[in-house]
């Protein structure tokens, strides 16, 4: 269940008498202070620690430690932004997840963050907050706690030398975005259990009541009577049944004739591989196979709180891929929604066969452009380590937008090939398609969407590495990561074409 962020976030300009903690920033090469230090004890441990070599500054390094024990400044946390010339503001967003979970951990009830001098105030402002937010994030709902055991951080305050409402502003757009991540991440790290497709809906629907969406979700019988046979025989294989998540976010004076912006996520709540059953290792993880509509979910819930001037609805195709009597098995075809058949080749190949129902929806609904997100193939993690997301288009302009929202988001994407040079990937003897060719699966995949995205613009990012991190980071647990949801925010904020 999501536990939203407990602390508050201020603005002041100079580090106080006295505080529980201050965090400096450090770069590996001269100047290391990322800030003047007036404060003349803090800097002399400051400056003695980086003589004796204590703390180097590289990225991702913090070092937490006593300054005095009544009064002044208690605690000095130093943070690693690595070399200047390799410097990104990311690099301070992670910094700061780490210093709050360094904070957390130490029972650290007030933390003054000291802004970095150079570089654009808000935005390092926004992501200092938003890094904070992601860094509190704990995925240990099932855990039994003492009361007192509860996080003592009370308080976040950014030292920057002149406060102004561009920063304020910065600050609770950082904070929207962040919780909005932060509770797509709660989704994805619930147990299958906890959250099959109806209760995945249910979720929605009580968020999007929350913050003023509409919500259009469609049930069994209507996915069944609707021809969506992708969804449907993924999904008959489980005593629980798919569902149609559809949300929609509608700005005032929007009128019918406006673009509409489809937003689609794969939202398989939890894949064995149904008949094509997966190996055991690792099966654990595959609760978070929603991941895609998770996200898509999660932006909606931004969106609306910011309220850009753009049409946007929000398509997930939920369902569990479970082996069974009633199960899909290989060999059987499905006729999906766009009225195309497929081969089910691979029973585990299953995301597709949801996603091309999604997409052939969105068109119906009249989406003028699409971007879907799935935690999809093997094949990505393999080309691009879990780094970089996977994107691959129908239409050059629309994918280098998506493209550009990725890197201002600080989740990089990759554009891949995807064209009809693979298409006996998709042949099939039998059907007008199959589900899956073999490697690179990746490639077959996006193709097999493609079809169905038809003319329509379209980027389709496979997140299977980027949606988990498989360890503990020094900003976030292991587990899911929330990444999409920033970069469908900064896309819907793109004004390219107005």
């Amino acid at each position: 269940m999501y536990k939203p962020a407990t602390f508050a976030i201020k603005l002041a300009a100079a580090l106080p008498a006295q505080t529980d903690a201050a965090a400096i920033c450090v770069f590996t090469d001269e100047p290391q202070l990322a800030c003047a230090v007036e404060d003349e004890r803090l800097a002399r441990v400051c400056a003695d620690l980086l003589r004796a070599g204590e703390f180097k500054g590289e990225e991702d390094e913090a070092l937490l430690c006593h300054v005095a024990d009544d009064d002044g400044v208690r605690r000095l946390l130093l943070l690693g932004l690595g070399a200047h010339a390799d410097f990104t503001p990311f690099a301070l967003r992670r910094a700061a997840g780490a210093a709050v979970r360094q904070a957390q951990s130490a029972q650290v009830e007030r933390l003054h963050f000291m802004l970095p001098a150079s570089g654009d105030a808000a935005q390092l402002a926004r992501m200092v907050a938003e890094g904070a937010i992601h860094g509190c994030y704990e995925n240990d709902f099932y855990q039994q706690r003492e009361a007192e055991a509860a996080p003592a951080l009370t308080e976040l305050t950014l030292i920057v030398p002149a406060p102004h409402d561009a920063l304020n502003a910065a600050v609770e757009r950082a904070r929207i975005i962040a919780e909005s991540a932060n509770w797509a991440r709660a989704l994805a790290d619930e147990p299958g259990a906890a959250l099959p497709p109806r209760e995945f809906a249910r979720r929605v629907a009580e968020m999007a009541e929350e913050f003023g969406l509409r919500v259009e979700s469609l049930a069994a019988s209507e996915i069944r009577a609707r021809g969506m046979g992708g969804l449907w025989g993924v999904g008959q294989g489980s005593d629980e049944p798919p569902a149609l998540i559809v949300v929609r976010y509608e700005p005032e004076g929007a009128s019918e004739q406006d673009e509409l912006w489809a937003l689609v996520g794969k939202g398989i709540t939890f894949d064995t591989g149904g008949i094509s059953i997966k190996p055991t290792e690792h099966m654990e993880e595959m609760k978070a196979d929603m991941a895609g509509g998770a996200a898509v979910c999660g932006a909606l819930r931004a969106i609306a709180q910011l309220k850009p001037q753009r049409r946007v609805v929000g398509i997930v195709p939920a369902a569990e891929n479970m082996p069974s009597g009633k199960a899909i098995k290989p060999g059987d075809i499905v006729r999906t929604l766009a009225g195309y058949t497929i081969e089910v080749v691979d029973t585990d190949a299953e995301g597709r066969l949801v996603l091309v129902d999604g997409l052939a929806y969105a068109r119906e609904l009249g989406a003028t452009r699409i971007v879907d997100l799935a935690t999809l193939t093997g094949s990505i993690i393999v080309a691009l380590g879990d780094y970089r997301t996977g994107l691959f288009s129908n239409d050059d302009a629309w994918a280098a937008r998506v493209l550009a929202a990725a890197a201002r988001a600080g989740e990089p994407a990759w554009r891949m090939p995807v064209g009809d040079d693979y298409k006996q990937k998709i042949e099939s003897l039998i059907a007008d398609f199959k589900n899956y060719g073999g490697r690179p699966d990746a490639t077959g995949a996006a193709l097999l969407l493609s079809k169905f995205a038809a003319d329509t613009p379209w980027v389709h990012l496979d997140i299977a590495a980027t949606a988990w991190h498989d360890d503990p980071q020094p900003d976030a647990p292991k587990g899911a990561t929330g990444t999409g949801v920033r970069t469908l925010v900064e896309l819907v904020y793109d004004q390219a074409d107005e």
